[in-house]
């Protein structure tokens, strides 16, 4: 990587919005910056940075019953502000945890600094059986293992019963069909519209994009970069949307926003397409429709097929600096990949929607049920969704997307600009940038 200019191994991250994963302020612990752990004699301590609810239950239940490794959690800011510190700590060469909570689509910008433990040697492909394909294709990059999946965020068609029943339409099953019903129920109720999407939030859309086979990066490491966002498949994406959102048949609220809340709760919106962390959070922020949400697969771009996106997830990477590489990768792997701690990481306090199959599999999982969704087993839904994620190939140029976009697309939200000419502008000013960062970019 030596070609890459400076620019590109500096990671000046920045979260937009929805854009780093950890939307659901549900997931996200209020827990002083540093848990006090009183370590016992003679174990090998460890600090691992992470800011997500219940991961402190996690690692009391790990110290419990590892009594030769401790681990000490601190909460030193989430998503960006603690990647923001790993970065300032290896430049200073101390400071920097053993182990820290990272989410999917940063993974790249550490594994192109060698921020990151492979941790294949320290036996993590044991592990492989138990994990999601779209998990563990986003730690690995060539033969290499750079991080052990935590949860995962697949998209289901998580709609309100009521307005579709009253309006006599079902759960569509292909995009085809969902734009005939967006355009019935416009018509028989302007006021109502059959779903949002915040075309401001690059991960909702990039989600989006991998369900439908259209996401614009492909990159397995090194300098080559792949970026197409003018490609048949993004520019059929986006004329697809751009028609309904010409017709007004759907819209484009601010994701987690009041006034978002609230149109789901007024039924002017009838479905949203939630992450399987969403039901959770959003039955915090309405009321009078609780008990009338109901999920089901996502349209798909033909009968016959399942597919889903991923929005959101966490894994667990070892940095390079730790001086205890094999007592770190031991912690990363059962904090993952086994039932003792996905009892903790799935219960009430953390709510993380596991990679782990074996809990997605379960019988205890699958019939779980919450008030927003009445007695419908809706994990059932999210758990197949899971099992059906169109894998990314996330860039280690994700710092820039989540900057360029939100003004990029700004025109898309206000309707003064078309989602092609926006996906035109992307391609442009991503593929200069990478460019002056040294890679060779293909379009």
């Amino acid at each position: 990587m030596g070609a890459l200019s400076a620019g590109a191994l500096a990671l000046s991250l920045t979260a937009v919005g929805g854009a780093s994963g950890a939307a659901p302020s549900s997931r996200t612990a209020t827990s002083s910056a540093k848990a006090s752990t009183a370590c016992r004699p003679g174990a090998t301590k460890l600090t691992m940075w992470g800011w997500a609810a219940g991961y402190d239950l996690a690692v009391a239940a790990f110290n419990k019953s590892h009594l030769k490794i401790c681990v000490v959690l601190e909460n030193d800011g989430a998503t960006t502000a603690e990647y923001t510190k790993i970065q300032d700590a290896t430049k200073a060469g101390s400071g920097a945890p053993d182990m820290a909570e990272i989410e999917y689509f940063v993974l790249p910008s550490f594994e192109i600094t060698h921020s990151l433990m492979n941790l294949v040697p320290y036996g993590v492909n044991a592990y492989k059986q138990n994990e999601v394909a779209v998990a563990w294709s986003q730690v690995s990059q060539g033969s290499g293992v750079y991080a052990m999946p935590v949860d995962v965020g697949p998209l289901s068609f998580y709609y309100n019963s009521s307005v579709l029943s009253k309006y006599g339409i079902t759960p569509p099953k292909t995009w085809t069909a969902f734009a005939a019903d967006a355009a019935t129920l416009k018509k028989d109720d302007p006021g109502t519209d059959l779903a949002t999407l915040d075309w401001t939030d690059p991960q909702p859309i990039l989600a989006m994009m991998q369900q439908d086979g259209a996401f614009p990066f492909k990159w397995n490491g090194g300098g080559k970069l792949s970026i197409n966002f003018t490609g048949s498949a993004e520019t059929s994406f986006a004329s697809y949307w751009q028609k309904l959102l010409s017709a007004g048949e759907v819209n484009n609220t601010a994701d987690f926003s009041p006034a978002q809340w609230t149109a789901w709760d007024n039924e002017t919106d009838a479905a949203r397409f939630s992450p399987a962390w969403g039901p959770v959070g959003m039955q915090l922020s309405i009321k009078k429709t609780i008990g009338d949400w109901r999920a089901a697969p996502m349209p798909a771009p033909s009968s016959g097929t399942v597919q889903s996106g991923n929005w959101g997830g966490s894994t667990i990477a070892v940095l390079s600096s730790s001086k205890h590489p094999k007592q770190a990768a031991e912690f990363a792997e059962w904090f993952g990949g086994t039932a003792a701690s996905w009892k903790i990481l799935s219960g009430p306090v953390a709510g993380a929607y596991p990679a782990y199959k074996p809990l997605l599999d379960s019988s205890s999982f699958l019939s779980t049920t919450l008030p927003i969704s009445g007695s419908q087993h809706f994990q059932a839904v999210f758990a197949q969704a899971a099992k059906h994620m169109i894998a990314p190939e996330w860039p280690p140029i994700m710092s820039e997307v989540n900057t360029l976009w939100p003004t990029v697309f700004a025109g898309v939200a206000n309707g003064s600009e078309t989602v092609e000419s926006a996906f035109r502008t992307m391609q442009a000013d991503l593929v200069k940038y990478a460019k002056a960062q040294g890679f060779t970019v293909s379009q």
